[in-house]
């Protein structure tokens, strides 16, 4: 039988060390963040943006859906990872933290591949309906998990693949 591995804080170095260079926006929101306290939790990790990247490279994706941005860390990382005719939508209700984002977005000169919006993520959901997406990456309230994995099912093109943060996070 197999064991988990653990990530140590030299395991950790090594793969910042060596893994995929972030892009110097990624670096400029992960700053932003810092300054941000508590609330900085809700951004992904620097493994997670090389993950993200990762995926969408070797699984040749060129629709995300992206369901919780936040301050665009993770959209950002996708959206470098597409070709330059790929897309992202991308769902947030919270209008600050999206203006944010969409400035991040400008000047790493991604804009053109991401589309934002600013509603509840489950009334999004019901008027794209007839979408279909590659990846739907799920990071918004836990308290709705379930439903915006079902709901992704149905968006998902054959062979597609919903990727969701935080699911061991206790609501």
């Amino acid at each position: 039988m197999g064991s988990d591995l653990n990530i140590t804080k030299h395991l950790q170095d090594y793969i910042l060390k060596h893994g995929l260079k972030l892009h110097p926006v990624q670096k400029e929101i992960i700053n932003y963040n810092l300054r941000l306290g508590d609330i900085k939790r809700m951004q992904i990790s620097i493994s997670q943006c090389q993950f993200l990247h990762l995926i969408i490279k070797v699984s040749k994706i060129k629709k995300v859906l992206e369901i919780g941005t936040f301050t665009g860390l993770s959209t950002l990382s996708m959206a470098l990872a597409l070709p330059n005719n790929g897309e992202i939508i991308a769902l947030d209700k919270n209008k600050e933290t999206n203006k944010i984002a969409v400035n991040f977005f400008k000047k790493a000169e991604q804009n053109h591949k991401i589309k934002t919006i600013i509603k509840p993520a489950l009334e999004t959901l019901i008027k794209i309906r007839n979408k279909k997406f590659d990846l739907v990456f799920i990071d918004a309230d836990k308290m709705n998990y379930k439903k915006y994995y079902e709901i992704s099912l149905d968006l998902l093109n054959k062979g597609g693949l919903v990727i969701i943060d935080n699911v061991l996070w206790q609501r």
